[in-house]
Parts: structure tokens; sequence; C-alpha cells
């Protein structure tokens, strides 16, 4: 069956909208690194605070775009600061906070399952 963008009805839903900005490679590693602050930081801190999985560091303007996307939908504050040069902060926002709350317990998950061999069996299907 062939469905257009147009016609289905979950395109733009919340929830479809957020696992699109989850799936990003950008995405979970900075909310880990904003969620692990207690004070708002730059793109240059969290630059150097994200750890890829492949050892590839993200470009400062991977990361602003990000962030961008993340304060479109909620998940991330910016506060802009009149500097010479001119700064930005970001933090979470509750919304983001709660975000990160849950990708703590999926990672927990994770690395359970990574290092009890049949921790996965003993959860059950659907």
């Amino acid at each position: 069956m062939n469905v257009s963008k147009a016609t289905d009805s979950n395109t733009n839903s919340p929830m479809t909208e957020m696992f699109s900005h989850l799936g990003r490679p950008c995405t979970v590693p900075l909310i880990f690194a904003l969620g692990e602050r207690s004070y708002n930081a730059n793109i240059r801190e969290l630059r150097n605070s994200i750890d890829m999985s492949d050892g590839k560091r993200l470009s400062e303007s991977t990361i602003s775009k990000c962030l961008t996307d993340l304060t479109q939908i909620g998940i991330v504050e910016g506060t802009e600061h009149a500097h010479s040069p001119p700064k930005a902060e970001y933090c979470l926002t509750s919304t983001g906070q709660q975000l990160y709350r849950h990708l703590l317990q999926i990672r927990h998950l994770a690395e359970r399952a990574s290092s009890e061999p049949n921790f996965l069996d003993s959860m059950s299907a659907c």
C-alpha cells in the first residue's frame, strides 16, 4: 500500500516528530550532555563533552542546528548573551529534563542488556 505523506494522518503527530528528532545522530548525545550539567552550556562546551560511539566529533554547526531544532520543539532553551563575540548558552527545559530521565532509563536497560546476556530473554515479547 502506497500512502503519500500528505494523506498520512500520523505524519505530523507529536510522537512521530519526537522520534524523528531522536533518530538524528546528534540528538540523544546532546540531550545527555545537557542533562548532565547543572549550568547552561555553550556550543563549544557541549562539543567537548559529547562522545560519539564511532569516535568522531560533531561539528559546531551540526550541534547548533540540532540545538535550534530542539529549541523549536521545546526540549532545549537557549539564552543569548550580548558579549563580544555574541554567546549563546543552552539548557534543557522541564520537558527536556523529563525526556532526559526517560533516556537514562533506556541507557540503563541497554547497559544491562550488554552486561547480562540473558537479560533481554527474560523480558516478555509482545
